[in-house]
Order: C-alpha cells, then sequence, then structure tokens
C-alpha cells in the first residue's frame, strides 16, 4: 500500500482533517535532546491535552510545532504544508521568513506569560496584527476587536492598559488577540500557570467554551482535571516521548504505563 502523504512541490497531500502532523519531530540543545522522535496527528475540531512532569518537553513541543523553535530533525506539518523548511534533492533546507508565515498564518497561540503591550490599550493589543498583518483599517479591525473581546468577556476593559487587569483578565485579552486573526488551530501553552489559584477558572472556561465551538486545540497543562473534561485525546509526555496518548477515561482511570501511574499518583498526592 502506497504512503498516504505524498511529498509534492514540497507540500503533503495528507488526510483533508488532519490539521497538524509531526514525524519524527526531535529537538536538541546542544548535546541534550529535549524531544525524541515525536509522532502526532491533530484533526479539525479535536482538543488534545498534552501532560507531563516538568522539563518533559511539553512546551517545546508547542514552540517546534509553531516553529518558534527550529526543530533538530523530523517534520512538521500544518494544513499539509510542511512547516520551517523546504525539500531540496531530496534534503531539508530552511525556508525563508515569509513562506514561514504563509503556512503558519491560520496557527494562533497562547502563552504561558500574556506578553501584551504595556503601553496599548487592550483593544489596541488585540487589534494591532489585524492593522499590521492583515492590513486592516481601523474601523474594521476595531469591530473584530470588540467582537472578539465580547466573546471572552473583556468588552468592558477595551480601554485599560495591562497593568490595571488582573492575571485572568491579561490572559483572557492574549486569548482574544490570537482568537482576532481568525486561526484555524490553537496552540495554548500552560494558560493558568502565571495566575493566581482563583483566577484560573475564569481562563479555564473561555477556553472550554471555544473547544465546544468546535476549534481545533494543543494544550499544555498542569490542569488534570480540566484536561479530563475537556480534550477529546490526552498525551502523556515524559523525557521527550510520547509514553502513552488516549482518551481521557483511559489515561486517568485505565493508565498502562508504569511511568504514567506514578505520575498520576504524584498529582493526586498534591491535590489531597
Amino acid at each position: 500500500m502506497p504512503d498516504r502523504n505524498v511529498i509534492i512541490n514540497e507540500e503533503v497531500v495528507a488526510e483533508p482533517d488532519v490539521v497538524i502532523k509531526t514525524e519524527g519531530l526531535q529537538k536538541n540543545f546542544g548535546e541534550l535532546r529535549v524531544l525524541n522522535k515525536i509522532d502526532l496527528e491533530i484533526r479539525k475540531s479535536e482538543v488534545v491535552c498534552i501532560i507531563g512532569p516538568s522539563g518533559s518537553g511539553k512546551s517545546t513541543l508547542l514552540r517546534c510545532i509553531a516553529f518558534l523553535e527550529e526543530y533538530s530533525d523530523g517534520r512538521v506539518f500544518i494544513e499539509g504544508k510542511l512547516l520551517g523548511y523546504k525539500v531540496v534533492n531530496g534534503n531539508l533546507v530552511r525556508e525563508s521568513q515569509s513562506n514561514i508565515n504563509k503556512v503558519r498564518r491560520n496557527v494562533g497561540m497562547v502563552f504561558q506569560q500574556f506578553n501584551l503591550w504595556p503601553h496599548m490599550t487592550v483593544l489596541r493589543n488585540v487589534t494591532d496584527a489585524l492593522r499590521v498583518v492583515k492590513k486592516m483599517d481601523r474601523r474594521e479591525a476595531e469591530r473584530i476587536g470588540l467582537e472578539t473581546l465580547r466573546k471572552v468577556g473583556m468588552e468592558d476593559k477595551t480601554q485599560y492598559y495591562p497593568a490595571k487587569l488582573s492575571g485572568g483578565q491579561q490572559q483572557r485579552a492574549a486569548i482574544a488577540r490570537a482568537l482576532a486573526m481568525k486561526p484555524n488551530v490553537m496552540l495554548v501553552d500552560e494558560p493558568t500557570s502565571a495566575l493566581d489559584p482563583e483566577l484560573v477558572g475564569e481562563v479555564l472556561q473561555v477556553i472550554q467554551d471555544l473547544a465546544s465551538e468546535g476549534m481545533t486545540m494543543a494544550i499544555v497543562s498542569h490542569e488534570m482535571g480540566f484536561a479530563a473534561n475537556v480534550a477529546d485525546r490526552v498525551v502523556f509526555l515524559d523525557e521527550g516521548q510520547i509514553v502513552e496518548h488516549g482518551d481521557p477515561a483511559q489515561i486517568f482511570k485505565n493508565p498502562q504505563s508504569q511511568r504514567l501511574i506514578q505520575f498520576l499518583d504524584t498529582w493526586k498526592s498534591r491535590e489531597l
């Protein structure tokens, strides 16, 4: 049977509902291998939660998928297109920045830190990329910005500066900024790690609402209860490798690997 993925003009002909695909993805920092041969597919409207201990490579995986980190080996495909490199005489050669941006233009990312511009209002933070990247006029950008802020419950904070917002409000503004670009997939990197415990719920609710609306998402999270409730599939990463993956019931109620059992036991003991 022929391979279902065939490279033609540096593109991949793949199953149409596969939004993200990694093949043999590796990332090294010097002699340290942080990701080791990661094979992962995320399909349209699927929510995949990535869990694992600190230092397991979870955030690096998301950053390589978005090509914010150049991966060392393997391949990443976004909506069927090779990201970061092109194939020349059978070898991978780094792509131009403009072509990299074209491939990942439908990918939104929400970081652990909010990365809002402190000198801009919430509305300006959300609309700036629309005007600079998508060349929208101010009126259209603000229309979309207001619509998106309303979606995350921030319509009454449009003229606030980030310093005047709570951490949860800043994270919701950051989510609105990503959503305003109309991405087909969202990469969300531990969105509550910088928040006080009482602010976690408001951010998780926004993400859960997006999931229920069919947004394709890859979410790195240390919130196991959230992962169990929102994910279609959970991936357990340890030492840069996928140790186990499956639906939430399988992962949390019937783990197969000793390493996952140990990880979940540690998490449960902390929750008590």
